[in-house]
């Protein structure tokens, strides 16, 4: 996977390597847990409407920075039904959708360190 999440003291950290590096012309997206508004785990539809700014769109993987219902969205999945959603407020975007292997602990580990910052 081109998206490496490390879970910091104070910020979720996504490294972004190979094609998704490249196309999205970003290595780091650091965000503080105090912008996570809401985490959620399960399905993500990909919208025919959703205009894509940087990244790759295949029939099977979607990466890259994309603007959905006017929100600028940060995307990186194979399977739709292993991602985590993060709704972020005042950060740079509007939601993070990423796949994990275990997205019910990651949520979860990511909750948690959401209410220690709070």
């Amino acid at each position: 996977m081109s998206v490496q999440i490390v879970l910091d003291d104070s910020d979720l950290i996504l490294n972004i390597s190979g094609s998704t590096a490249i196309t999205t012309m970003r290595r780091k997206i650091k965000i503080p847990y105090t912008s996570v508004e809401e985490v959620q785990v399960g399905n993500f539809k990909f919208p025919w409407t959703a205009i894509k700014r940087t990244g790759i769109t295949t029939f099977s993987y979607k990466a890259g920075i994309f603007v959905i219902d006017g929100k600028k969205y940060f995307l990186s999945y194979h399977d739709t039904n292993k991602v985590v959603i993060l709704d972020l407020k005042g950060y740079e975007f509007d939601k993070i959708v990423i796949e994990s292997v275990e997205p019910e602990q990651l949520a979860n580990n990511i909750l948690m360190r959401c209410s220690s910052q709070k």
